[in-house]
C-alpha cells in the first residue's frame, strides 16, 4: 500500500549506496576532527619529583602548571601515590588580606580570585576570624 503519507519503498541498492555514501563522509569527518584532549603522561622521575614538592608544600595549581598538567591529574597522583592530602589553608597574612578585600565590598568570589583559592575556603577562614559575612544582597546576617 503506497499512500501519500507512507514512505516509498527503497531498493537494496539505494541502501548500499547510501551506506557508502555515509561511511565515505564520516571517515573525512575523522581526518578533519582534532583530538579532543592532550594527554600528557609524566616519567617516573617527574611522578616522584611531583611527590617531593607536594610533601615540601608546593601549592597543588603550582605543580600543575610546572609540569603541565591538570590540577585534578596532580591529585590523582597524589592518591594513587597513598600521599597525605593536604587542603590549602590560609595564612594569617592572607586572612587579613582577604578581610580587608571582603570589608571594602567585595564578593567572596572575587576575594577568592584575588588570592586564587575556593569563595567556600575564603568564608571559612573569614568566620573563623570573626567577620560578618553578608547575604547575596548584600546585608550583613
Amino acid at each position: 500500500m503506497s499512500g501519500r503519507y507512507s514512505n516509498p519503498p527503497l531498493q537494496s541498492v539505494d541502501l548500499g549506496e547510501r551506506l557508502l555514501a555515509y561511511l565515505k563522509i564520516r571517515d573525512t569527518r575523522a581526518e578533519i576532527r582534532p583530538s579532543k584532549q592532550h594527554q600528557r603522561r609524566l616519567r617516573p622521575e617527574d611522578v616522584e619529583r611531583l611527590s617531593v614538592d607536594y610533601l615540601a608544600g608546593a601549592k597543588v595549581t603550582d605543580l600543575a602548571q610546572r609540569f603541565g598538567i591538570t590540577r585534578q591529574t596532580v591529585l590523582d597522583h597524589v592518591r594513587r601515590l597513598g600521599l597525605p592530602r593536604r587542603h590549602p589553608k590560609l595564612v594569617a597574612e592572607e586572612v587579613a588580606q582577604a578581610a580587608q578585600l571582603y570589608e571594602a565590598g567585595n564578593s567572596l568570589a572575587v576575594v577568592g580570585s584575588a588570592l586564587d583559592v575556593d569563595p567556600g575556603t575564603i568564608r571559612r577562614a573569614l568566620v573563623g576570624a570573626g567577620v560578618s559575612i553578608r547575604d547575596p544582597h548584600g546585608r550583613y546576617r
